[in-house]
């Protein structure tokens, strides 16, 4: 029995290659030998490999046995062998998989998925914006970036990657080369709004930097706390400037002004409170606003917006080009059949 005890334990300090590759060994032996000590008892290699999972996995249906000496012998070797290598195995894949889940949870995993959505800076506005998105594209994929021990939204669509954004090991660890877009919010732990964009602005700077070297286009949405700052990102390529605290101080001026515009704000901002802004590119038949106007509104679809100009109104004799894109709201099933 002591020696036993020592087999199994030298079993629990092997690699997992080497507990997979004695696994292997002993189920084509134990395969192998039953077929041929017992061709009677197992008809075909196929059952004595039943017979052989069935006795190393202790299940024992009953349906095979040996009945020879030399067959109830290798059964005995199997019971006594096999059965600590199997579970040495077994170990193994649930140490793996523990460590795994461990990594995860961390954010020291790689992310490896193409086409998703990259998100920096932990937050409630985070949460909210992550929120929106899941709800609005149900297979999204994003990875959030932050300086966490651990991660804040668990989510089997969301990867979290712990680490400082500013440094390109971690960009790379999220794969934003791959990204569809990268978001880049202000620090809510730094009071001072002109050091949180400051950080911001290195975490651009770092993105912009990482997409001049692999020659890769990478859409870039950052909030900014001040307005005054957004001259300070003109060397870094931006896309998209969110204004944190004017945004909350121009919609409570518009509440008190023009009492329930908000709700209207709210229906365009999320999909939640039942609007829903999409964006398509112009069909060729379209050669100005104005058919594009009159073909989408036969559709039962508002078209509000093109490019960034809201004025559709007043340039709907403007001619239409293929980078173009037009923006408007409609319901989900409409905008399938559209598109």
């Amino acid at each position: 029995m002591h020696i036993l005890f020592r087999l199994w334990k030298g079993l629990a300090k092997l690699s997992f290659l080497n507990v997979v590759l004695a696994s292997i060994g002993i189920i084509v032996l134990g395969t192998v030998l039953g077929y041929w000590l017992e061709p009677e008892t197992f008809g075909s290699l196929f059952d004595s490999f039943w017979w052989t999972m069935t006795t190393l996995t202790t299940v024992g249906y009953g349906d095979f046995y040996p009945s020879s000496v030399a067959g109830r012998w290798l059964g005995i070797f199997l019971f006594l062998f096999g059965i600590g290598i199997i579970g040495a195995l077994i170990g193994k894949l649930v140490e793996i998989g523990a460590t795994f889940q461990r990594l995860k949870r961390e954010g020291r995993l790689v992310y490896r998925g193409e086409g998703h959505y990259v998100y920096i800076g932990w937050s409630p506005k985070t949460k909210k914006a992550i929120d929106e998105v899941l709800n609005y594209e149900r297979k999204a994929e994003i990875v959030l970036i932050d300086q966490l021990m651990e991660e804040p939204y668990v989510h089997d669509q969301v990867h979290f990657v712990s680490g400082d954004a500013s440094e390109e090991a971690v960009l790379l660890q999220a794969n934003v080369l791959k990204a569809r877009r990268i978001a880049i919010f202000a620090d809510a732990r730094i009071t001072e709004t002109l050091l949180a964009d400051g950080k911001s602005l290195l975490i651009a700077s770092a993105v912009e930097a990482l997409s001049h070297d692999h020659h890769v286009d990478l859409h870039t949405v950052v909030e900014v706390c001040e307005e005054r700052n957004i001259s300070k990102f003109k060397h870094v390529r931006v896309d998209d400037f969110i204004l944190a605290n004017d945004s909350v101080s121009l919609l409570m001026a518009k509440a008190t002004l023009q009492p329930g515009t908000t709700a209207i704000f709210r229906q365009l901002l999320s999909k939640q409170s039942g609007g829903n802004i999409q964006s398509l590119k112009p069909k060729a038949e379209w050669q100005n606003v104005r058919q594009a106007n009159t073909a989408l509104l036969e559709s039962g679809v508002t078209l509000i917006a093109v490019n960034d100009r809201l004025d559709v109104a007043t340039m709907l004799d403007v001619p239409l080009q293929d980078t173009d894109m037009l923006y408007v709201v409609c319901h989900d099933d409409v905008f399938e059949r559209l598109s």
